[in-house]
């Protein structure tokens, strides 16, 4: 029995099924190898930026598909461009991956107006902007000082619950006595949100806004620029009307800011003695 075991016969057959076993396991590792592109991976481009043509010229001249994951509005953004991907830039994988994107909305969302008429101008200018809403106001004689009198976009009057973009810019129509007398606020160095929020809290408006000399070569350039000039200036000795227009100009060279640290020190919001009578002097 064991001379079988030593026979050529089976040596040769045993040879001949170890030689088939390690031919069908590097078959297989090599149909593995081949089936999953072992060793051959594909580095993402960025597509941050991107709009959708542009992303699927990329993405097929490198073998890579993609799928929108969710779209969503965000006011800083160009309409319609990659804002997020996944796998990130620069991640190797697999031809025929999915990259997976998030757009920005090419049109804002729209949502129901909140009814801010009859409340006090700080009310509701925080109410509107916990909507994602722009404001701006004007002042009108009323006998009801700082209260919201009507609200307003693209001049016409808006209700409660009409339906109307994010992001959108309402004119808010406050009341104010007519005879009344503010500070200018001192507005050097500051962004134009600043300014505005500085100029609201004193019931005045921007009026010009000049960008002309601001030498921004970005859309963040041009939201940094602070205030250089202001028309007419701060002084205690001359106030203006309630709800004038105060003019702004901009830059982002900050070389051109004459910064005055007392006159931006100075919290002085109340009138001097010989102006309260309304009559300057």
């Amino acid at each position: 029995m064991f001379k079988f075991f030593y026979s050529k016969k089976f040596l040769i057959n045993l040879a001949a099924a170890i030689l088939f076993i390690v031919l069908a396991i590097w078959g297989i590792f090599k149909f593995i190898d081949s089936y999953t592109l072992h060793g051959e991976t594909i580095s993402v481009p960025s597509l941050a930026g991107l709009t959708i043509d542009e992303v699927e010229e990329i993405l097929t001249e490198k073998k890579l598909r993609y799928t929108i994951l969710d779209s969503v509005y965000n006011v800083d953004a160009e309409k319609g461009i990659v804002l997020e991907q996944d796998p990130s830039a620069n991640d190797l994988v697999k031809e025929n991956r999915t990259i997976y994107i998030t757009t920005s909305k090419i049109v804002p969302p729209k949502i129901s107006m909140p009814n801010v008429v009859d409340m006090s101008l700080r009310l509701a200018v925080a109410k509107l902007e916990s909507y994602g809403l722009k404001v701006k106001t004007k002042y009108i004689p009323s006998e009801f000082v700082n209260v919201v009198i009507r609200q307003e976009i693209n001049g016409e009057i808006v209700e409660l619950n009409d339906k109307i973009e994010k992001n959108s810019l309402v004119l808010l129509s406050v009341g104010k006595n007519s005879n009344e007398m503010v500070l200018i606020p001192y507005l050097l160095n500051l962004t134009k949100k600043e300014a505005e929020s500085k100029l609201m809290g004193a019931s005045l408006n921007i009026g010009f806004d000049d960008y002309e000399s601001c030498q921004c070569k970005s859309k963040e350039d041009t939201l940094n620029a602070r205030v250089y000039r202001q028309s007419p200036m701060r002084s205690l000795s001359n106030p203006i009307n309630m709800g004038s227009l105060v003019d702004l100009y901009f830059t982002c060279d900050s070389s051109k800011i004459n910064f005055d640290a007392t006159m931006a020190n100075d919290t002085t919001k109340t009138l001097p003695k010989d102006t309260l009578d309304g009559d300057p002097k």
